[in-house]
């Protein structure tokens, strides 16, 4: 299964910056709804555009595999 980090990479932004980091300041440097953020944290988004990916990252400094991870399930299958 395919994971989102954006939780711990708001948190990481937090510590770096020593402001809070929210949906709303998100949205407001990279256009990206705040609900979907909140899909893509709480990992409920199925789909997500490449653009949104070249956003995120470019507002966190990082690679998409900073905030996108394969998670093998319990069970060992893909």
């Amino acid at each position: 299964m395919i994971q989102s980090r954006l939780k711990e990479l708001m948190a990481q932004r937090e510590r770096r910056i020593g402001e809070r980091v929210t949906y709303a300041a998100i949205h407001k440097a990279t256009g990206i709804w705040p609900r979907t953020l909140s899909t893509l944290a709480t990992n409920n988004q199925k789909m997500v555009a490449l653009d949104t990916l070249d956003r995120l990252c470019a507002y966190f400094e990082c690679e998409v595999g900073d905030l996108l991870v394969y998670v093998p399930d319990a069970e060992g299958s893909t």
